[in-house]
């Protein structure tokens, strides 16, 4: 069979009939491009392979880098609830601790503050308006309207404002004004406190005050009331109601915080404890998750600053010493990054029973409000919407794994498509290996006496004895 036979037989194989042609004119293709024909039918072959594979690995490649992308667009709607709205408002407490107060001093100050009822609070980016009963009032600002009292310093976020306001340096009535306002989705508390010392006529005249509030959601701006209830009169449960109504009121705790969640809420009480030199105190913190279920979880006690008056003795356990002079202590209880602060007055003896009977604290010396933090988003009580904010984050949390383990097979599945066709596509024939060797064609020789034509490897005539030459 020669060389055309051998072509013909090979190209009956490849898709198609009659070999390669070029066109309609059934032109046969050269030789020389065979090779060339049949590592392009491989690489043709080769992708009606792995074209599913290649197919299926781009578009995981690109459902993962779309699932990516969607995160932060869902992530920035999700925000905190509103508190514009209508909020019912304690009166406003205030107690005063009087220090050196001669006659040069004038009258002792004493209680003041803004009475209770509604109040109508409108939210504008961090900061909050508070109008209704007393005077106006908003988180930029401190209470207290003390002449010469200006603001030094001032902290924002969603959920807690604090204000530093003193007067001036030069000033013979030196305050020093810190206002302090926490918030959770259906509650706001207020605290501020004060220190002054004047000098009048040469005399001292010391004080400190403390005020302290409390507001209560009532209707939420954008939201429909819940309607009122019936006016009418319902007579008195029957023991045996009572008893019906109330025994699955004690199964419900149990049975919501079978399953306890993550820390949403921390609550010490009291906010502010009155100590004499030498007492020991310790602080209740309770953590709470979103469902209002205790948790066991101890929060890290600290100073808020270097303390030479106290010292800590455990969790929540703290110690005046002997030798503390009058004045307060911060403490700090912290879980998941998010503190909140209490306070210890210390008091010398003689002046504590004073302090007992201003009604800023109870027989014990302990106010009557507690310190609290929202852990994370939202609180106990919250609104649906906060629920529905938390399921968002979980989607999202969700969608970014999905997203990303989809990516990455894509990515892979590309590099081992590729590794592949590296490792099984035959090297390229060379034209020069592949040609077969040439002919030589065989060599006529003459007798130049004799004239006589000799083939093969004959080297003299066998007439004259001559040597012979080739014939050109």
């Amino acid at each position: 069979m020669n060389r055309l036979d051998e072509t013909a037989g090979r190209t009956a194989d490849l898709p198609g009939s009659g070999g390669f042609d070029r066109g309609s004119t059934g032109q046969t293709l050269p030789l020389d491009e065979e090779p060339v024909l049949m590592e392009l039918v491989r690489e043709l072959r080769w992708w009606n392979r792995v074209r599913p594979v290649r197919l299926l690995a781009i578009l995981a490649g690109l459902a993962g880098l779309l699932a990516v992308l969607t995160v932060q667009p869902e992530r920035a709607t999700a925000q905190p609830v509103t508190l514009s709205g209508r909020w019912s408002a304690s009166a406003m407490r205030s107690a005063w601790n009087i220090g050196d107060w001669g006659a040069a001093c004038g009258p002792k100050p004493g209680s003041e503050g803004s009475p209770s009822g509604t109040v109508q609070i409108k939210q504008s980016g961090n900061e909050l308006s508070f109008s209704g009963p007393g005077r106006p009032f908003s988180t930029a600002q401190c209470w207290e309207q003390f002449p010469g009292l200006g603001r030094v310093s001032h902290a924002a976020s969603s959920r807690s404002w604090r204000n530093v306001c003193k007067t001036a340096p030069t000033d013979p009535r030196q305050a020093t004004v810190v206002t302090t306002l926490t918030a959770t989705d259906d509650s706001i508390s207020f605290d501020e406190t004060g220190q002054y010392q004047f000098v009048i006529k040469g005399q001292n005249c010391t004080a400190s005050a403390r005020r302290t509030r409390v507001f209560r959601l009532m209707e939420r701006e954008g939201q429909t009331p819940t309607p009122a209830a019936s006016a009418r009169t319902v007579p008195p449960p029957t023991p045996a109601a009572v008893a019906k109504t109330t025994s699955p009121e004690k199964k419900a705790p149990a049975e919501r915080c079978r399953e306890r969640g993550a820390p949403s809420r921390i609550e010490v009480r009291p906010a502010r404890k009155l100590m004499r030199p030498g007492e020991t105190y310790s602080f209740d913190a309770v953590v709470l998750d979103r469902a209002g279920c205790r948790l066991y979880v101890t929060p890290r006690w600290a100073f808020a600053s270097e303390q030479t008056k106290a010292k800590l003795l455990g969790p929540g356990k703290v110690q005046v010493l002997d030798s503390a002079p009058e004045g307060e202590v911060t403490l700090t209880a912290t879980v998941a990054a998010k503190s909140v602060e209490v306070v210890v007055e210390i008091a010398s003896k003689e002046r504590y029973e004073a302090l007992l009977q201003s009604g800023a604290f109870n027989a014990s010396g302990e106010s009557e409000e507690a310190a609290v933090a929202a852990v994370a988003r939202g609180s106990i009580g919250a609104q649906e919407t906060s629920v529905e904010q938390d399921s968002s984050e979980q989607r999202m949390r969700y969608v970014a794994v999905i997203g990303g383990a989809a990516l990455a097979v894509g990515v892979v599945g590309l590099l081992l498509i590729g590794r592949r066709r590296r490792v099984t596509s035959p090297a390229r024939p060379s034209a020069v290996s592949s040609a077969p060797p040439p002919v030589k064609p065989p060599t006529r020789k003459i007798c130049p006496v004799c004239g006589m034509q000799y083939e093969g490897e004959s080297q003299f005539c066998g007439q004259d004895g001559a040597q012979l030459v080739p014939v050109n």
